[in-house]
C-alpha cells in the first residue's frame, strides 16, 4: 500500500510523492477530525485522521483503497521501522554536503591540539570529508581500513547509507567506549564500556528489555501503546541506543548493572 503519513510538524513518510503538496491540509484534518479528499497529479487522495502508536496522525491514501484494521497495523509497523535521530545528530548531518552509497563516519578525540593535528595529517589520505565539531573532528571515509593513531580515540561507524545513522553510531561509541585507539561499531560488545543510566530510567529500560514488543511494554507499564512508544523514543534519543538492535541492548544491560564491562559487582 502506498501512503502519505504526516503529523502536525511535518511529513513522516511519502510513498506517493505528493506529501509536500498535501501538507497544507494536514492541520485542517487534525483540527476538524474529518477526512478530506484532495486531487493531486491526477490522483484522488483521501486524507484521514488515524490513531497510531505515535499518537494522532494523518494518513493519505488513494481514494479507491479502504482504511481497515490491517491498514492501521501496517501504519504502526511503518512507524516502528522508521528511523529517528536526535536533534544533535540531525544538525551534524545537515553540515555534510554529499553522501553517496554506504560510507563510514569517524569521530576523533585527541589528547591535545598537537595530537589532533597529527591525526588529521595521518587521516588525510583516506578521508573524503572532514568537519570540525568543537572538541571533535568528524571524518567521512569510504573504507574502514584506517591508519593507527597514537594518543587519540577514533570511533568509526558501520557502513551506512544514511549519514545520520553513521553519526549516531560514532557518537555512541565515543560516549560509552573507554580508552584510546580505533573503535568500530560492529565490535561494540568487545570493548570496555561505561554506560551510565539515570536512576529514574532504570525500571523503564528494564521493562523494555524484558518486553517482546511495544504492546507488552505498554502492558507492563500500564500505559497506552502511544505513551509507551513516546517513552521508548525519548530513551533512545537520550542514550543514543536503540532497543531493536541487539548490539545496543547489550550496552543497556551493562548500564542496568551499574558497572563497566568486566567489572565484578
Amino acid at each position: 500500500m502506498r501512503c502519505v503519513l504526516a503529523s502536525a510538524e511535518g511529513i513522516i513518510r511519502d510513498d506517493i510523492g505528493v506529501g509536500n503538496e498535501l501538507f497544507s491540509y494536514v492541520q485542517l484534518v487534525l483540527q476538524s477530525n474529518t477526512s478530506v479528499s484532495v486531487r493531486s497529479h491526477g490522483l484522488e487522495i483521501l486524507l484521514t485522521p488515524i490513531e497510531t502508536i505515535a499518537g494522532r496522525l494523518v494518513l493519505g491514501f488513494l481514494k479507491d483503497e479502504s482504511l481497515s484494521d490491517a491498514v492501521r497495523c501496517y501504519v504502526d509497523h511503518l512507524l516502528l521501522s522508521e528511523r529517528r535521530w536526535p536533534d544533535s545528530v540531525e544538525q551534524l548531518a545537515s553540515q555534510i554536503d554529499a553522501w553517496r552509497g554506504k560510507r563510514y563516519v569517524g569521530l576523533l578525540r585527541a589528547r591535545d591540539f598537537a595530537q589532533r593535528c597529527a591525526a588529521r595529517e595521518r587521516l588525510s589520505s583516506v578521508a573524503i570529508g572532514t568537519l570540525n565539531v568543537g572538541e571533535h573532528d568528524l571524518y567521512i571515509f569510504s573504507t574502514n581500513l584506517l591508519p593507527v593513531l597514537p594518543n587519540a580515540k577514533l570511533c568509526v561507524s558501520s557502513a551506512c547509507e544514511d549519514p545520520r545513522e553513521a553519526i549516531r553510531e560514532a557518537l555512541l561509541l565515543d560516549r560509552y567506549v573507554l580508552g584510546e585507539g580505533t573503535f568500530f561499531y560492529e565490535k561494540l560488545f568487545e570493548y570496555d564500556l561505561n554506560v551510565k543510566i539515570d536512576d529514574s530510567d532504570l525500571e523503564t529500560i528494564a521493562h523494555r528489555l524484558l518486553s517482546k514488543d511495544l504492546q507488552s511494554f505498554a502492558t507492563a507499564l500500564n500505559v497506552s501503546p502511544s505513551e509507551a512508544f513516546r517513552m521508548q523514543m525519548e530513551l533512545e534519543n537520550k542514550y543514543l541506543l536503540r532497543f531493536d538492535v541487539g548490539l545496543e541492548c547489550h550496552a543497556y544491560v551493562l548500564g542496568l548493572t551499574g558497572g563497566k564491562k568486566g567489572e565484578k559487582q
